[in-house]
């Protein structure tokens, strides 16, 4: 209730500022669409489904979403606000908003001291995207597409104070700290002790300069959130662009961002009886993982290419969805590698073009052992621009995939599923 009322509070403040407002930008994106797909898994018969959704990997779990984004600001006091609204899973309602982030900020000594109060996000020390996105000062999970099971990452803002020094001594240097809430914990606000903020503390740099771009984040970890009664350690997270190329090749970019999660993080001994009912026993953490992505992006008045490319570097942990044990995946890397083309006719109006997948995994821990890949993916698009921030888009899309196995019927893990889809999507941003 404290949370919620902090909320409240901060948005009434805004409400009535905004009277009196020297400047309001506000921006929006409404998603939603048409899917359909066909699936057949293993030696089963093909499984059809569809309904309303748009899945572009950023646009909720259910039917669609409506995103606002608001920055209110008076001289040198202002609000950032970002919420969302959709339906829970497949529900048709009520729609009840999620908040990314609502603080309150101030710039002090002409600009270098900006102090941020609220639910913080919107980090000046995240990864950015558009593949990975991870904010240090936010709490994170991972929900599914009701219709098609893809993952969906969201980002939650948490309860805290965020300082951010930038001397003018030193053009474009970002350094700072937040106090703020722990990320995982189930306990309400007022059983935090002060210890437990202070333990979950952000720290982060980031420098901008007209030839390139850095930051990174570290997000310490207190026992007051602990996972399976241990300790799920630190997070980092990180961005590099360059900015050189944009300079000599018109539309040309690349960068590079990542996150490490569970950085050193406690085990615990877990015991289990193997198949032939003997004791077994061995120490185990939550998980530790290094995720890395390098974009190459040439966007011209005639054509769009892309070139991304992920590396995750994934050790032990444990899960219990791979029971009978021991209950962990070894470690195994991840690669992936995601080509697109898109060819832009009548000035932009309407767009052509396919995209492409491959990914593999190597090591002990890896999903199914036997398999040469992890997935193939093929995805022809139609796009149809539709005056500013507006269009359509006609998607197909193919996927072989051997990295699948079912949350309840364990057994099947390691079955092929080849899937077919179709989703017509509809795309307004303001």
């Amino acid at each position: 209730m404290k949370r919620i009322a902090v909320v409240i509070a901060i948005l009434a403040a805004s409400a009535a500022g905004a009277l009196y407002a020297q400047e309001i930008v506000y921006s929006g994106e409404l998603k939603t669409g048409f899917y359909i797909e066909q699936e057949k898994i293993g030696a089963d018969d093909p499984v059809a489904n569809g309904g309303m959704t748009n899945n572009d990997g950023d646009s909720g779990t259910g039917q669609g979403r409506l995103r606002l984004d608001f920055d209110f600001s008076y001289q040198n006091l202002g609000m950032r606000l970002r919420f969302q609204v959709e339906p829970e899973s497949d529900k048709l309602g009520p729609y009840y908003p999620r908040w990314s982030f609502a603080y309150a900020y101030g710039n002090l000594f002409n600009e270098q001291l900006k102090i941020s109060m609220g639910l913080l996000g919107d980090s000046p020390w995240g990864t950015g995207g558009p593949d990975l996105r991870s904010d240090p000062e936010s709490r994170e999970y991972v929900s599914y597409n009701y219709l098609s099971g893809d993952p969906y990452v969201y980002s939650e803002g948490l309860m805290g104070i965020r300082f951010e020094y930038k001397p003018s001594f030193v053009p474009g240097l970002n350094v700072g700290f937040v106090l703020n809430q722990p990320d995982q914990t189930k306990a309400p606000a007022s059983e935090q002790t002060f210890g437990d903020v202070l333990g979950e503390s952000v720290i982060g740099a980031a420098y901008e300069h007209e030839y390139f771009a850095a930051r990174v984040g570290y997000r310490f970890d207190s026992k007051a959130d602990l996972v399976n009664e241990v300790n799920e350690g630190g997070r980092l997270t990180y961005r590099l662009e360059e900015r050189v190329l944009g300079t000599r090749i018109d539309g040309m970019q690349i960068w590079l961002n990542g996150s490490y999660f569970g950085i050193g993080g406690d085990k615990k001994k877990i015991s289990w009886k193997d198949e032939k009912g003997k004791t077994q026993s061995k120490d185990m953490g939550v998980g530790e993982y290094f995720i890395n992505w390098l974009y190459w992006l040439w966007d011209t008045d005639d054509f769009t290419a892309q070139f991304d490319t992920g590396l995750g570097i994934y050790q032990a942990y444990n899960n219990p969805s791979y029971a009978p044990g021991p209950i962990e995946r070894e470690k195994y890397l991840s690669l992936e590698f995601k080509p697109a083309f898109f060819y832009k006719f009548f000035y932009n109006q309407f767009q052509a073009g396919l995209g492409l997948g491959f990914g593999m995994e190597f090591g002990d821990g890896k999903t199914y052992k036997d398999a040469p890949y992890q997935y193939i993916s093929v995805e022809p698009q139609l796009v149809l621009n539709i005056g500013n921030g507006a269009y359509v888009a006609a998607v197909y899309t193919f996927t072989d995939q051997y990295a699948w196995f079912d949350e309840i019927e364990k057994a099947r893990r390691g079955e092929k599923s080849i899937k077919h889809s179709v989703n017509i999507r509809a795309v307004y941003t303001f």
